[in-house]
């Protein structure tokens, strides 16, 4: 072995000679392992064994492809790990796809081999893959271009198929497909061994079936630092533009980019299968598209078909699900458990619902992530940032969701069947564009159970001509939102923060503020319930908020509103007409109970609006040991305006309350038609009409009883205190006659 030996080339002599077989073919030994050999005498068997096997290593020095091929043949006859070393970029000539192991067609290993590329290509010219590495074996490539693979029709590995162990090093595996059914991986079939690609690229391959790039099918896979770009696969089953997991296997891809790569179905860039383990960590997943038309298809940059996919501190952005009912722009949780934390999720678009993630069914937890500028289509277009189909469980926490788009749920959508649970987030600038009553949910809209806590959700929008639930929508579920902010959202009919469309709904320690319901029709500028469900506002503040009615809270004819030690202030209702206002309240005809409040500086502005405070039309109204002060109204009722129905108010006080001029009547309270009042205890002090009532006003057809009341400093013109304009009215034991007032 102390010499050069040579093949395919004439003896030669002299300094001649000696630079053409370096040049050619060669098999040096491992000069280190023979010294130590030589030289080391009575060493240890270990040792022995250890420089027998190094004698076994050989370095390949090739040009050609025979060349190539002879290395190959003669790398999988020994145990060693030998190298070969390209001097030259090399080309496939021979027939194509024809068989005989290293010989002929692809490059059969056998043993342990690494390939030296230095830069140099291998371009298998359309003849058949490059490497095909058996069981027990091992393949190395390192800064080495392969090229243009395409096995046998039905085939995969468009470069290499592997049952081994393989790694890719700084190298590129380039424009290589794999045709016919069942046709997978590319440029790599991985099947089931292990697989690693470092500091790579892995680009413009194509396959039939599935993994346009990659395909693994079990085993063990790692991509690390590396380019997965350019990927397609066809229709059928069409999964994994740029990688595909198959059966139970485990995928790792860190610190890389998947972009440009397109499936013809599911997972545009990467895919997982129903039983795999898929963890992605600080990489960008990028203009990737899935074109599968079904509703659980789509997945444009990621897809999770039942397994468990960890996505930690990366991006997935710009990507796509186009197909006519496509879902998942970004992400596609189908069935399976995703935890997506510390990501930006950002710009992704899906027809259907999920422009950024879409969980249908199963386990999702967003953590310490950002959901921003996704988007959904109109078909029926719900979940701008996330969406949930069916009996899943949706977690997100510590999270921003910002500037969404979609017809219902611009930020988050929750399923009928689904639970949502949203803790320590931001939820702001989304909008819903949907224009029936029941559409909406700038920030969030839930069919289902949903927990807030903790979370602000701000300046979103239901912007449709019948939007409801600028910050968010309940529709017919169970809505609970704790320790949270409630600001600046607005929304065209009702609801300008909360739009309870039946259902049960409970707000606690929350802040409703500024918030606006617009004016079609304009109900509930904190809050408004729709139809008979139950609202719960306790320990809260309800803080200038805007609408038509209900400035601030709006129960329905057939609702139950509780308001519980809240505080309302300065909210304002616009509503022209007599039976329009309630500045910090309407009621519609439901039954609507305050106890423990405070409910001051609230406006009814319009031409004849009423009940500045409180508006009760024609329900049941029960007021608690509260306080109303300095609210106002034009008309009438510069604290209370009861139109018909009943109330009944036990240690209530009203202080600094007034009515304008239109005709400006009872400033503390004003009854309209055949209502009954009662007032049990309380303070009524320092409130004016222009008219007459400054404290209290009953109508012609009305009935008021007032008993323990202390009255201070009242004005008005007529009954500075009370007035009784033909009804029915005592005031602590005395009866006030019809057209008089005390």
């Amino acid at each position: 072995m102390s010499a050069l030996r040579t093949t395919g080339l004439r003896a030669a002599t002299g300094v001649a000679a000696s630079a053409l077989a370096l040049a050619a073919f060669a098999v040096a030994p491992a000069s280190a392992a023979d010294t130590t050999q030589a030289s080391v005498q009575g060493q240890s068997q270990q040792t022995a064994a250890k420089t027998q096997q190094a004698k076994k290593q050989r370095v390949f020095k090739v040009r050609t492809e025979k060349q190539l091929r002879m290395a190959v043949r003669k790398a999988n006859k020994t145990s060693g790990k030998d190298r070969i070393v390209l001097l030259r970029s090399i080309k496939f000539a021979t027939g194509k796809n024809s068989k005989g192991g290293a010989g002929r067609g692809d490059l059969d290993v056998r043993g342990s081999l690494v390939v030296m590329g230095r830069g140099k290509s291998i371009n298998a010219k359309g003849v058949d893959r490059v490497f095909d590495v058996r069981t027990g074996s091992r393949l190395v490539i390192k800064r080495l271009r392969l090229r243009n693979g395409a096995p046998a029709e039905t085939e995969s590995g468009g470069l290499i198929r592997s049952r081994g162990d393989v790694q890719v090093r700084k190298s590129s595996l380039l424009e290589s497909t794999v045709t016919g059914a069942g046709a997978s991986g590319g440029a790599v079939m991985n099947d089931g061994g292990m697989l690693r690609i470092v500091e790579s690229r892995v680009r413009r391959n194509s396959s039939e079936r599935a993994g346009g790039g990659i395909e693994a099918s079990g085993g063990t896979t790692v991509i690390a630092r590396s380019r997965l770009t350019g990927n397609t696969t066809g229709a059928v089953p069409g999964n994994g533009g740029a990688l595909h997991l198959t059966g139970t296997g485990s995928v790792k891809v860190k610190g890389s980019l998947v972009a440009n790569n397109t499936a013809g179905a599911e997972g545009g860039g990467l895919w997982n299968s129903a039983t795999g383990d898929f963890t992605v960590e600080r990489t960008t997943i990028r203009d990737n598209t899935a074109a599968g038309a079904e509703a659980d298809q789509g997945g444009g940059g990621l897809y999770n078909d039942g397994g468990v996919l960890t996505v930690r501190a990366s991006n997935i952005e710009t990507n796509s699900a186009t197909g006519a009912a496509g879902s998942g722009g970004g992400v596609l949780n189908n069935l399976g458990t995703l935890a997506l934390s510390t990501t930006e999720v950002q710009g992704n678009s899906a027809p259907r619902a999920g422009g950024g993630i879409e969980a249908n069914g199963g386990t999702t937890t967003v953590v310490a992530s950002t959901i921003e500028g996704n988007s959904t289509g109109a078909a029926p277009g719900n979940g701008g940032g996330l969406h949930l189909t069916g009996a899943g469980k949706v977690t997100v926490d510590t999270t921003k969701v910002l500037a969404n788009t979609a017809v219902e749920g611009g930020g988050l959508w929750n399923a009928a069947a689904g639970t949502m649970t949203i803790t320590g987030s931001t939820i702001s600038g989304n909008t819903a564009s949907g224009a029936a009553a029941d559409q909406g949910g700038g920030g969030v809209y839930s069919d289902g159970t949903t927990s807030i806590t903790s979370t602000t959700i701000d300046a979103n929008k239901a912007t449709g001509a019948a939007g409801s639930g600028g910050g968010a929508l309940n529709n017919l579920g169970s809505l609970a939102i704790s320790g949270s902010a409630i600001t600046n959202n607005a929304a065209n009919r009702a609801g300008g923060g909360i739009e309870a469309n039946v259902g049960s709904t409970k707000v606690m320690l929350t802040t409703l503020q500024g918030n606006n319901a617009g004016t079609a029709p304009g109900n509930g500028g904190g809050l408004h319930l729709t139809g008979a469900g139950k609202v719960e506002v306790g320990q809260s503040k309800v803080h200038d908020n805007t609408a038509v009615e209900g400035g601030g809270l709006w129960n329905s004819a057939t609702g139950t509103m509780t308001v519980t030690d809240t505080h309302l202030r300065g909210n304002v209702a616009t509503g022209a007409a007599a039976d329009q206002g309630g500045g910090a309240i309407y009621d519609d005809g439901g039954a609507l109970t305050v106890s423990g409040s405070t409910i001051e500086n609230n406006k009814a502005t319009g031409a004849a609006g009423s009940g500045g405070g409180v508006l009760s039309l024609g329900g049941t109204l029960e007021l608690n040991g509260t306080n109303l002060n300095g609210n106002s109204a034009p008309r009438a009722g510069g604290a209370i305006e009861v139109n018909a129905g009943t109330a009944d108010l036990a240690d209530v006080n009203a202080v600094d309350n007034a009515t304008g001029a239109a005709p400006g009547n009872g400033g503390a309270l004003h009854i309209t038609g055949a209502g009954t009042v009662t007032w049990a205890n309380g303070r009524i002090a320092g409130n004016s009409a222009t008219n007459e009532g400054g404290g209290l006003w009953n109508s012609a057809t009305g009935t008021l009883t007032a008993t323990g009341i202390t009255f201070e400093a009242n004005t008005a013109p007529e009954g500075p205190d009370a007035y009784n304009d033909g009804g029915v009215m005592t005031v602590n034991g005395a009866v006030i006659l019809p057209g008089s007032g005390i």
